[in-house]
């Protein structure tokens, strides 16, 4: 559900992002068969790649447990008043997102890390930090 809400709200501000010369990439943590899926059923138009050992979320230092996927409770009724309805759980559930902003140099210019499922960064902030 907070996946899906996610990419709804980044598909609305991609062509801002790229007009300041920055590009969107999401990474999940299903399978290859579960991103190709997200992707079509999403209509998530980015570059998906997907990371089953979740070493790409323990080199961003994102949060994992049980604790912050309890707590998400309180995101839920935003999600579905939007329309982002929780479908069957694909990847690890317990793992959290969040969004960096990489410059070309690899240096990491903008870290959001997820408390919960459902927290999501605010985008104008995000946009703000791209150089």
């Amino acid at each position: 559900m907070f996946c899906r809400e996610l990419a709804a709200q980044v598909r609305g501000v991609t062509d801002r992002i790229e007009s300041k010369g920055a590009r969107v990439i999401f990474v999940g943590n299903g399978t290859p068969a579960m991103a190709a899926m997200f992707k079509e059923d999403f209509d998530v138009r980015s570059p998906l790649y997907t990371d089953p050992s979740l070493k790409v979320y323990q080199a961003a230092q994102l949060k994992r447990g049980l604790g912050s996927v309890l707590r998400a409770i309180k995101n839920v009724p935003r999600a579905l008043t939007k329309g982002h309805m929780q479908g069957r759980t694909q990847g690890d559930a317990l793992q959290q997102g969040g969004v960096l902003i990489v410059d070309t140099s690899g240096a990491i210019r903008y870290r959001y890390t997820s408390e919960v499922g459902g927290d999501h960064p605010n985008l104008e902030d995000v946009i703000a930090h791209i150089p």
